[in-house]
């Protein structure tokens, strides 16, 4: 009886080698999988079957067909080309990733890895050669804390509406602040992750945004909070209004634009609607304040705030007070 246990683990952790790889592209080759593992070629002939028959019958929906090559004397996993993440396609999303900075870098490292192996095994040399000086040269952003846990653990927080406790640093303040909110969204934007959410028993005029690496700790609790679905967070509408992941009085904003791109207004404002007059845009958006504030200023002399006329006022002392920071000897 042990010794039918033993081999039945052998067989099992021999099974699960042939099948990562597999997965990796390796094809197995049955006279040197005999000799690694101590076994005959029978029983490697064996395995290759019992695999195919695993593939047959459990990953139907995934067209995965176990079949011999003859050019590499072995056997390798092939499936239908659409199945597969073309190599176009994991260099795009490869390219997204290395520009972020997002991730610190053995994160990044891992992931890349994983995302090679989902294209097919002929591409995945050339996909590593075509990025391995990016990904040596790569620098992620100075925090450098690691996301993925934070990230998923949020997001459940997220789906089922809980509320959360968090330890909080924010910028040039060494104490930490605590805050128990109900989490409504994570999104990404230049370089960070963050996330979206209402103090819980707030105001709730709109929500509060915090950066995931500066959340020290937190606890997902026990406790529910209740949202009405017509009032449920839409991601893709609070991006329109947001920009910098810098939070504000929300208002409606007209400004002159006559630089060189009205498209990059288009792109930075999806809600705004643009008028094209003699030598000018006028360009109206409905923005949260203090975000709108900074992208209008780092558009120097392109653009004229008209309305509202409080947040005119408020642009043209910002400018005075550059200028009197210039005009220092």
């Amino acid at each position: 009886m042990k010794v039918d246990q033993e081999y039945s683990v052998q067989k099992v952790a021999r099974m699960l080698r042939l099948f990562e790889r597999l997965l990796e592209g390796t094809p197995l080759q049955k006279g040197a999988v005999a000799q690694e593992f101590g076994v005959s070629a029978k029983t490697v002939q064996r395995d290759i079957e019992d695999l195919r028959d695993y593939f047959a019958e459990y990953r139907q929906g995934a067209s995965f067909l176990l079949a011999y090559d003859r050019a590499q004397r072995g056997y390798i996993l092939q499936r239908e080309g659409s199945e597969w993440l073309a190599a176009d396609e994991i260099m795009g999303i490869t390219k997204i990733l290395l520009e972020s900075r997002a991730f610190p870098k053995d994160e990044l490292d891992r992931l890349l890895e994983k995302l090679s192996i989902l294209c097919r095994p002929e591409d995945r040399k050339h996909i590593k050669e075509a990025v391995n000086n990016e990904r040596f040269l790569y620098r992620p952003v100075n925090h450098n804390r690691p996301l993925f846990q934070t990230l998923w653990e949020l997001t459940f927080a997220v789906r089922e509406r809980r509320l959360v406790d968090l330890q909080y640093r924010k910028i040039g303040v060494m104490d930490e602040i605590s805050r128990r909110v109900e989490p409504l969204g994570i999104m990404f934007s230049e370089y960070y992750f963050y996330l979206i959410a209402h103090l819980h028993n707030g105001g709730k005029e709109y929500p509060a945004v915090y950066r995931l690496d500066r959340i020290r700790d937190y606890v997902v609790t026990n406790e529910h909070f209740r949202m009405e679905d017509t009032k449920r967070f839409q991601a893709g509408e609070f991006r329109q209004k947001v920009q910098f992941m810098q939070m504000g009085k929300l208002m409606k904003v007209e400004f002159k634009y006559w630089g060189a791109s009205i498209e990059a207004v288009a792109d930075r404002l999806p809600n705004a609607s643009i008028v094209e007059k003699d030598g000018y845009c006028v360009v109206k958006a409905e923005v949260f304040g203090r975000g709108i504030k900074m992208w209008l200023l780092s558009q120097a002399q392109y653009v004229e705030v008209i309305k509202p006329e409080e947040f005119r006022q408020e642009m043209m002392q910002t400018i005075e007070q550059m200028r009197e920071i210039y005009g220092k000897k």
